[in-house]
């Protein structure tokens, strides 16, 4: 075979394996799999990010890389800071954001988790990981709209809920279920209680991976009847850039350099290897801030498609939604 054409089918099978290993992990030899749970639940206060606040149904939480945790800080020595994820104690860190179309003002409600790390026999294995949850409401505080994504842009999902007119979905969507790389998810949420605020939206999260894997409505009283039922402080996401550090603080994000807005210490070596030359990020899988990137220095995007990295971008959640085909 001649050395041009082999290597032609070296590329493509790396293509193809970086492709299929980001929807299933890699290869994980018939490991007894840990199915304790663990639920968690913010703090019950009275604003409208504690009332809305999702429930997360954790598995495998033996492994202490499946828990909540709270991005810290500690000493290496010298005085050097190491931001670590501390998985003894789960937080919550939120905002709103406003956001307007040219047929009616919303707000988005945004929730931040962390977790110490993917394990290194999966394609997105890295520390510090993270997934983010927004929750969309129109002018009357009713939910039209979920949306999930993990801290690095990956593994978009966009789930209506029944609120939701018919005239803004994308065409030909299921109602009955969606594919989101390998976890199948509700086409819609049906929201038919006469007092919706009893209830909660609640995202199971696979072991491991930290994929959302189902969703659902709720009764919100009935959570913490469950045995392995923890509540988390939800603090404001201003809170992850300053981090307490001895009689200092320091950001959770990279502040300065080419690694500006990314989460620190969140490499992600085999996603780099497998897919930053076809994507054209060299920091592909690398966990980021969420916000305006002329702040953060690092654009959240959600497609792959390096041109359309702008307009995919989740802080400008208008623009965001009309790239998918929603229309609110």
């Amino acid at each position: 075979m001649q050395p041009t054409k082999l290597f032609i089918k070296i590329v493509v099978w790396i293509f193809l394996l970086s492709l299929s290993v980001s929807c299933t992990g890699l290869h994980q030899g018939g490991r007894d799999v840990d199915m304790s749970l663990q639920h968690v639940s913010a703090m019950q206060e009275g604003s409208l990010l504690a009332k809305h606040a999702p429930i997360f149904i954790l598995e495998g939480t033996k492994k202490s890389y499946n828990r909540i945790g709270t991005p810290s800080v500690r000493d290496m020595g010298n005085g050097e800071a190491e931001v670590f994820i501390d998985p003894r104690q789960p937080t919550i860190y939120s905002m709103e954001q406003k956001f307007s179309t040219k047929d009616g003002e919303y707000t988005n409600l945004i929730y931040r988790i962390h977790f110490e790390k993917i394990p290194y026999r999966h394609l997105t294995a890295g520390k510090n990981v993270g997934l983010i949850i927004l929750i969309t409401l129109n002018q009357q505080d009713k939910p039209l709209l979920l949306t999930t994504v993990h801290t690095c842009g990956c593994y978009l999902a966009i789930i209506p809920t029944s609120n939701l007119s018919d005239q803004s979905y994308p065409e030909n969507w299921s109602l009955l279920s969606q594919d989101v790389y390998g976890e199948r998810l509700p086409g819609v949420i049906e929201i038919k209680q006469p007092d919706e605020t009893q209830y909660k939206f609640a995202f199971r999260i696979r072991g491991e991976t930290h994929r959302v894997r189902h969703l659902e409505l709720v009764p919100g009283q009935s959570i913490s009847s469950y045995p392995d039922f923890v509540t988390a402080p939800l603090k404001p996401m201003g809170e992850l850039r300053r981090l307490p550090f001895s009689e200092t603080e320091v950001s959770f994000f990279e502040t300065e350099g080419q690694r500006k807005g990314y989460v620190r210490n969140s490499h992600k070596p085999f996603e780099r290897l497998l897919m930053s030359w076809w994507a054209m990020d060299w920091r592909i899988g690398e966990d980021k801030d969420l916000g305006p990137s002329e702040k953060t220095g690092t654009t959240f995007y959600t497609s792959l498609k390096f041109w359309a990295w702008k307009k995919s971008d989740l802080w400008h959640f208008a623009n965001f939604l009309e790239y998918w085909g929603w229309s609110l």
